[in-house]
């Protein structure tokens, strides 16, 4: 259901900390994963972030006061990041909306992340980010300020839809790996982006590599999402859940740079993939099944990973104590 309020002061602000006061964190059997290596006795402490994916922000479902329990929950890590990385999808949809309503989502993402987390945040673009692509010509004009990725990248701040930074010994590559079909999209890079990608990691040497996308490079939980992938005695996976063409990039990964973790989110699944000496992990979703309780076994929550600087890693996925309530 749309609507054009605008967000309160009390959703915002107040409701995050009432939220909060039902958040404990923690790990369930299920969602917890393998710790990137085999744990081991390292000299100092490690670099820590958290990756929150798909967070799908709108006034609906307490989407608001979830996203700042999160947010909340960052501080009680013991200890708490550095730094966040948001895997896209931050509001619930743009892609087919107006801009009345694009404008109600974004500005309720931004008000909650302001006031509940000074935290640097690195955003990477999701689907669900880009403004009007699914949308007809009558409804979202092509021409419109803001028309497609545009929006998003001045919403979050950002370098553009795609760039790299340091932290710590470690660099990190933040892709855009949403392309347009017509009036859909699928996973994939366009020629400048890959060009980019090549001459970024060729200056990367020396440091251990983090590379962030929204849709999986390479995932299995993109087999599970759905009741419909196995039809005609074949596995059906569409190239909007999985990049479409991986293998020029896992052999670019593999002879430039030292790519050691690739993130991604999008399927509200968790997931890791070992290949080819690089470490895949899908991460679950901030907002569970869109606000409405866990999706499939995943409950609400986000990634933590300890980085050393020898490009050894550790990760776990987090809850934080969110009820969803028996939203519609």
């Amino acid at each position: 259901m749309e609507t054009s309020n605008k967000p309160t002061r009390r959703q915002v602000i107040t409701a995050g900390a009432a939220a909060c006061g039902l958040a404990t964190l923690g790990t369930t059997g299920l969602a917890q994963l393998p710790s990137g290596t085999r744990r081991v006795e390292r000299p100092g402490a490690p670099l820590r972030f958290a990756h929150l994916t798909d967070t799908h922000v709108q006034p609906e479902r307490r989407a608001g006061e979830g996203f700042a329990a999160a947010l909340q929950s960052l501080s009680r890590l013991d200890p708490p990041p550095s730094f966040i990385i948001t895997g896209g999808d931050h509001v619930m949809d743009v892609f087919e909306t107006d801009g009345k309503r694009a404008d109600v989502q974004w500005e309720l993402y931004n008000q909650v992340l302001r006031a509940n987390t000074k935290l640097p945040v690195y955003p990477c673009m999701g689907n669900h980010d880009v403004w009007g692509w699914g949308a007809s010509p009558d409804k979202v004009a092509p021409d419109a300020a803001g028309y497609g990725k545009a929006q998003a990248v001045e919403r979050l701040g950002m370098k553009g839809p795609y760039y790299s930074f340091d932290e710590g010994p470690w660099h990190f590559i933040c892709l855009d790996n949403i392309v347009r079909r017509n009036r859909e999209y699928f996973g994939g890079l366009d020629e400048a982006q890959a060009k980019w990608l090549a001459d970024d990691l060729a200056a990367s040497k020396g440091k251990p590599v983090c590379v962030v996308s929204h849709i999986p490079l390479l995932a299995a939980c993109v087999f599970f999402d759905g009741d419909d992938r196995v039809r005609e005695d074949f596995w059906h996976v569409p190239d909007s859940y999985m990049h479409r063409d991986v293998k020029p990039l896992l052999d670019l990964f593999r002879r430039a740079g030292d790519v050691r973790l690739l993130l991604s989110g999008h399927i509200h699944l968790v997931d890791r993939v070992d290949y080819l000496g690089m470490t895949f992990v899908c991460d679950g979703a901030v907002c569970g099944g869109w606000w409405k309780g866990p999706n499939q076994e995943f409950p609400e929550g986000y990634g933590v990973i300890d980085l050393w600087p020898d490009g050894t890693f550790e990760h776990r996925y987090a809850t934080y104590g969110w009820d969803a309530k028996g939203q519609p």
